[in-house]
């Protein structure tokens, strides 16, 4: 009998490329996620047209552009998740153009070329979200001592100010070599919530303590990245939470359970709004029922 324990896949072996030359959730300065339904009746052959689609995405934008596609855990069956990874935000829209005549976007075949979607997916059913890597100040959520601190995101290009964009790698204090990101994850947890837009700086301050806090925690095991909606609906916050394996999940679980100072529950009773402005915990800070949790498993390429 055999008593091993089976090899948690990861989203890596989707692409040709070695892992430091894959764009992940930790390197990319644009994340493009896009979801989709599968129409009943429709999985093989859409499976199967995901896997043809991301194969020859990547290997035609190896360098430029990274596509990783993932599919609901105990969510919704059927539901299908790609998460493109961009160099930057002008690449993105470079990339656009090359569906524009169809359009079909970032993650899409050129013009002119038949992919038959139409009749593998649900009506109505394909969602894009363009995610930014959080940096403090973006979208003018700086704080008032961080405008004390003189923290300045923006840079000048040709004599033009700009915000500049920063991987994810960048929002903790780990080496990179000790990340798991949405290539090296055997799960995905992505989880979305609300800020109540009275406290947006003070919510972007508390959601960047608590990744650290799991980050420092679970090193190796479990890495939480903060990103925003770029085009999409204001304050609303999403973390990709990426788990080595199942095991980690509880591993997390334990974490949130645990009394110590340097644990999670700490960050959960503090106060985050000051004396000033009416004093409050997290709960003043995310609206009520906002805050969602899919989790999210690699599609196998076998």
């Amino acid at each position: 009998m055999d008593d091993a324990l089976p090899t948690t896949t990861t989203a890596q072996h989707q692409v040709r490329t070695p892992p430091d030359k894959t764009l992940d959730t930790a390197s990319a300065e644009v994340v493009l996620w896009r979801t989709a339904q599968v129409r009943a009746g429709h999985g093989p052959r859409a499976r199967a047209a995901t896997r043809a689609l991301t194969e020859s995405f990547n290997e035609r934008y190896e360098g430029v552009a990274t596509a990783l596609s993932y599919e609901d855990a105990f969510g919704v069956r059927g539901r299908l998740h790609w998460l493109v990874h961009l160099r930057s935000m002008s690449d993105y829209t470079a990339l656009t153009q090359r569906g524009a005549d169809r359009g079909s976007g970032v993650l899409g075949l050129a013009s002119g070329e038949d992919d038959g979607w139409e009749e593998l997916f649900e009506a109505g059913s394909v969602r894009e979200t363009v995610l930014l890597p959080h940096r403090w100040g973006i979208f003018g959520t700086a704080t008032e001592a961080m405008m004390k601190a003189d923290v300045n995101p923006v840079e000048v290009v040709d004599g033009r100010g700009r915000f500049q964009l920063l991987p994810a790698a960048r929002q903790t204090s780990l080496p990179v070599e000790s990340l798991i990101t949405s290539a090296s994850s055997g799960l995905l947890m992505h989880r979305t919530a609300q800020a109540a837009h009275a406290y947006r700086a003070e919510a972007r301050v508390l959601a960047r303590t608590l990744a650290e806090t799991y980050n420092l925690n679970a090193r190796g095991r479990t890495t939480v990245f903060l990103f925003e909606e770029a085009f999409g609906q204001m304050d609303r916050l999403h973390f990709f939470i990426h788990m080595a394996d199942v095991d980690a999940y509880q591993e997390l679980m334990a974490l949130d359970a645990s009394p110590d100072p340097n644990a999670p529950r700490a960050s959960y009773i503090q106060d985050w709004i000051s004396p000033e402005r009416g004093g409050g915990t997290w709960d003043k800070i995310i609206l009520q029922d906002s805050t969602r949790d899919s989790l999210l498993v690699p599609r196998v390429f076998a």
